[in-house]
């Protein structure tokens, strides 16, 4: 069940009548494409120009389930994997046996370009490849390895992230094991001067996608720091979470986004403002769209996640054509007219 704490805040958010009568009314913010913040941006084919509420609080795509959420100086990552490297066999079945590899050459690009500034938090969702594989590389990055983050993850992710070196010798990253309920606030309290958070991360227990055959592929979790991993297969799912972000009384951010499943009783007695809703992948999942709609109270902006590729490189400009955009249009279809689906493209921020 959903914390008190947080559905206390959520019914204190007006934010939420705002975007619902917003939308209504057709309003969609969105922050214009790199370098030209007043264009308005292409969504589903047609150029929707109008704001969603001017709260300030920005909202980025790195494609697969990896996002930004940023406002008033502070940045919030989740599942932040940039490489996209392939997955498949010759055949183009999934091949775990794969080496892991880095793409140095992007994550310079988007570091320079689009993340300009370290994260106070990387949120992880789970720990396949396709998740957490760039951590490390992130963490030990120019830019940010002089940084203090903070990691949050399931114990098996904080095994995996320590067998690849995280947090590094000298390096103030901190590692936070979590598992469901958590609510955690930024800044810390202070003892002396009680005040409120610039915002709160409630962790919420998750699950992941269940694909045609009733599983997926690498499962497993850790008690110990395994022994370096070098293939796709050895970064294994290890528990599934989810999180909410609230911004002050301004706007609560639901990322449900790292797989294409949910834990209903986890999340019950939430309305986020915005849910970012991972997409793909449920084939054995009974009326995914349906009930997650329904259990999170038909939120008025929902923004599908890892429903691309997975592999075609960011700076491709072709990119944003692997997307899958049935989705976007079923995801309208069951949240109705009083709701907004948006459909984003990579690295170019929304504004909410």
């Amino acid at each position: 069940m959903f914390s008190q704490q947080s559905q206390a805040a959520s019914r204190g958010v007006s934010r939420r009548n705002v975007l619902r009568n917003s939308v209504v009314v057709g309003a969609l913010g969105v922050a214009g494409a790199p370098g030209t913040a007043s264009a308005t941006v292409p969504l589903g084919g047609s150029v929707r120009d109008n704001r969603l509420g001017g709260s300030g609080v920005k909202l980025r795509w790195l494609g697969i389930a990896g996002w930004e959420l940023s406002f008033d100086g502070h940045r919030i990552l989740i599942d932040p994997y940039l490489t996209r490297q392939p997955y498949t066999d010759s055949a183009g079945a999934a091949d775990m046996t794969r080496k892991l590899q880095v793409n140095h050459r992007i994550i310079d690009w988007v570091l320079r370009e689009h993340l300009t500034s370290a994260p106070e938090f990387v949120l992880l969702t789970h720990g396949h490849w396709d998740h957490l594989a760039d951590v490390p590389y992130l963490l030990d990055h120019p830019a940010w390895r002089d940084q203090e983050i903070n990691v949050l993850g399931t114990e098996t992710h904080m095994h995996l992230l320590t067998a690849m070196g995280v947090p590094g010798t000298g390096r103030r990253h901190r590692l936070v094991t979590v598992s469901g309920e958590e609510v955690l606030r930024h800044p810390l309290q202070s003892s002396d001067k009680p005040s409120r958070p610039d915002y709160t991360i409630e962790v919420v227990r998750s699950l992941h996608s269940q694909l045609g055959g009733y599983g997926f592929d690498p499962y497993g979790t850790l008690t110990a720091p395994p022994a370096r991993p070098r293939t796709l297969g050895d970064l294994v799912e290890g528990g599934t979470l989810g999180y909410q972000v609230t911004v002050g009384d301004r706007l609560s951010v639901m990322f449900l986004s790292g797989s294409a499943n949910f834990a209903a009783r986890a999340v019950a007695g939430a309305t986020p403002d915005v849910l970012v809703l991972g997409a793909s992948g449920h084939a054995a999942v009974h009326d995914y769209f349906e009930r997650a709609v329904a259990t999170l109270g038909r939120p008025p902006v929902i923004v599908p996640s890892h429903h691309d590729d997975l592999v075609t490189a960011l700076d491709d400009p072709t990119v944003h054509d692997t997307v899958n955009r049935r989705v976007v249009d079923r995801l309208q279809q069951v949240l109705g007219a009083d709701g907004r689906v948006l459909d984003p493209r990579h690295l170019e921020p929304l504004e909410l």
